[in-house]
């Protein structure tokens, strides 16, 4: 069943135009209206995670890239929240998994993972499917190229939305020296 629910959500998670609903042993367990990306997420992972999503957008002309990133606070030091989709197909990539990972590097504690939604458009016969059985694993004409695209991406999303910490030049706490002129007489410090 675990399984199926995993399937189930690689299915919805690239087709929230249409309405899916999952029984188990005639209960239902999920029932996802038709709505848009951000709306399917919510209704797979809960309402919680509606709050932590930062939207991701960049295309060149090697490849499109749209979805979420997670709020640093957000991630967990399991998986279970991370997807990849190519041309509406879920995949896996380590070194893409990297990309991200790398994105988040000095805001997030190194043993915790970000959650992300990617989806990368790309022309088809750029990419090979036959790498792999089960079609989860495909080979890019031009992986470094796309690696840096994706890292670039999730930066200037942190970026826009001020997930990485700044740096602060207020003047709070900072003590105060002041500065003599030559004609201050100098005066003895008292206890």
């Amino acid at each position: 069943f675990r399984h199926i629910i995993s399937e189930f959500n690689h299915v919805a998670l690239t087709h929230e135009d249409i309405t899916f609903t999952l029984l188990h042993n005639g209960s239902e367990i999920l029932h996802l209206p038709a709505g848009n990306l951000k709306q399917r997420i919510v209704g797979v992972f809960g309402k919680a995670i509606s709050s932590n999503l930062i939207p991701v957008e960049t295309e060149t002309t090697i490849i499109k890239i749209t979805g979420f990133i997670g709020k640093p606070e957000h991630a967990r030091k399991t998986y279970g929240e991370q997807f990849f989709f190519v041309n509406k197909r879920f995949v896996k990539h380590p070194g893409f998994h990297k990309a991200v990972v790398n994105a988040y590097e000095h805001i997030l504690a190194a043993d915790h993972i970000p959650s992300y939604f990617l989806y990368l458009r790309t022309d088809p016969s750029r990419i090979d499917v036959n790498i792999h059985p089960s079609k989860t694993e495909v080979k890019f004409e031009d992986e470094r190229s796309i690696w840096q695209i994706l890292l670039a991406a999730v930066k200037k999303a942190i970026g826009k939305n001020n997930l990485a910490p700044s740096l602060d030049f207020s003047n709070e706490g900072i003590i105060d020296i002041p500065v003599l002129k030559n004609d201050t007489p100098l005066k003895a410090p008292e206890v």
